[in-house]
């Protein structure tokens, strides 16, 4: 069997069918190895390049290195140097500690060993003789010229003028069949060909029973071919796992099994257990099933080796922190609707609050009250912010803005007019020679002095500082009397 490219059974380039055909390996097998690999750094994807780049083409045209190097490349040497690439990336991954990727990409690895040794591969042999196989300068096959198309004449054309070339006789047969006399019709049919007489209903009967019989016997012997299911094996493998992850964890059930953690190393142990099944469905029993239970479980498995699972969230929430405490915390929604409510925040004056807050998704409103001066750091990666009547949106939005206090807190004196007043009274007293008030109202001055200007309302006002984030959404800060 020749090592080239099948666009016939192929879905893109034809490569995985054509190393199925010359592997007598299942050519989805060779598909998922690709797809697994690539989700470690790529590697899946540049070794698929490789190999559409080493082997033929449908027409055993020499394949584009050979084109390059211009040379010839043994078909040993191609599977061998796509093995030895993937032994190169599964050693780079064990750089700095055993990884997700290296899962990955150790798995088909040793699956390929095992199957090449079980099917008699001397794959000691085969590697001693790479360098040999590589150092090769004979010639790359020649392009092959394409055969020459019979023109063929229809007879069933007679105004046409018949070319150079061979007649069409299968046209020839069909026309002169066409021209013979119609076949006798049998007995008991009419012109429509339909069975008349008294016994037509029952003969229609036996047809339909019939067929559903033979539809039945058909369904069975391709079942009886296919072999046993092999979900069967699949789903008791997980099963097993699944317990034995949950025995050797005390974490909860959702942090054990997709945790960042453990999360990885179950659902990597679901996907081998899946791909030993679709392997051994390549020799016996029905795989059908599991590429769907294996496209689930890799993608389970990269989302919880990319991010915590556990500590996403989802819908509509109302934070309303009641004390300082609270809000150290900060408060995160991954898709959703979330409303901030910091109007009942116990604050003190001079007081400095860090307030952090994240919808990634969604639409995040936040209410701060009055009497405290605000500090808005809002970022959006794509969206909309607004801040007391500032708006921003587009891409990389980047809005800084601070509100100062427009009220005092509830139950606080008005520190202008009080200040001024006291003030003034010291002052005339101390004028009018009554020495022990009005020095004592003139040492006091100083302070009234300081509140007449305004200055002291702001500087003991609290201070929240906001850094809200989304990704995809809309952020809002309003003030809201307390």
């Amino acid at each position: 069997m020749e090592l080239i490219r099948d666009n016939e059974r192929g879905l893109i380039t034809g490569v995985c069918a054509g190393l199925g055909a010359y592997t007598r390996v299942d050519p989805i097998v060779w598909r998922m190895a690709f797809a697994v690999t690539g989700l470690a750094g790529l590697t899946g994807l540049l070794l698929y390049i490789g190999a559409w780049m080493a082997m033929r083409d449908p027409n055993r045209g020499p394949a584009m290195f050979e084109q390059l190097l211009n040379r010839r490349i043994d078909e040993r040497a191609v599977v061998a140097l796509l093995g030895l690439g993937l032994a190169i990336a599964a050693a780079l991954s064990l750089v700095g500690g055993v990884r997700w990727g290296t899962l990955m990409l150790a798995t088909p690895l040793i699956l390929g060993l095992l199957v090449a040794h079980n099917r008699g591969v001397d794959l000691r042999r085969t590697y001693r003789e790479l360098p040999g196989l590589l150092k090769s300068a004979e010639p790359p096959p020649a392009t092959p010229e394409p055969e020459p198309k019979p023109a063929y004449y229809n007879p069933a054309q007679p105004w046409a003028q018949a070319p150079a070339g061979p007649v069409d006789l299968a046209v020839v047969a069909r026309i002169t069949a066409g021209r013979s006399a119609a076949p006798a019709r049998d007995a008991g049919e009419d012109d429509d060909g339909d069975t008349d007489g008294p016994d037509a209903d029952e003969h229609d009967g036996h047809d339909r029973r019939g067929r559903r019989g033979s539809r039945r016997q058909r369904r069975a012997e391709r079942r009886a071919r296919r072999g046993t299911r092999l979900t069967g094996f699949a789903l008791p493998a997980i099963v097993a796992a699944t317990g034995i992850t949950l025995g050797v964890t005390e974490a909860p059930v959702q942090e054990a099994l997709l945790g960042p953690e453990t999360g990885p190393l179950y659902l990597g142990s679901v996907v081998v257990i899946i791909g030993v099944a679709l392997l051994l469905g390549t020799w016996f029993g029905d795989p059908r099933g599991l590429i769907v239970l294996g496209v689930a479980a890799t993608a389970l498995l990269v989302l919880s080796a990319a991010v915590d699972l556990t500590g996403q969230r989802f819908g509509a929430e109302e934070w309303r922190p009641r004390s300082v405490a609270d809000v150290r915390q900060g408060y995160t929604l991954t898709v959703g609707v979330a409303e901030l409510d910091l109007t009942e925040l116990p604050l003190e004056p001079g007081q400095r609050v860090d307030v952090d807050a994240t919808v990634r998704y969604g639409r995040l409103e936040v209410l701060v009250p009055e009497y405290a001066r605000v500090e808005v750091r809002g970022d959006a990666a794509f969206g909309e912010v607004r801040v007391d009547g500032s708006t921003q949106s587009g891409t990389g939005v980047r809005l800084r803005r601070v509100l100062e206090p427009v009220a005092p807190p509830e139950g606080a004196a008005a520190p202008a007019g009080g200040a001024r007043g006291t003030g003034g009274a010291g002052n005339t007293e101390g004028a009018e020679g009554t020495e022990g008030a009005g020095g004592a109202d003139n040492g006091a001055s100083p302070a009234g002095g300081r509140g007449g200007e305004g200055g002291g309302a702001d500087e003991a006002a609290p201070t929240l500082v906001l850094d809200l984030d989304s990704r995809f959404g809309e952020l809002e800060v309003r003030r809201v009397a307390a």
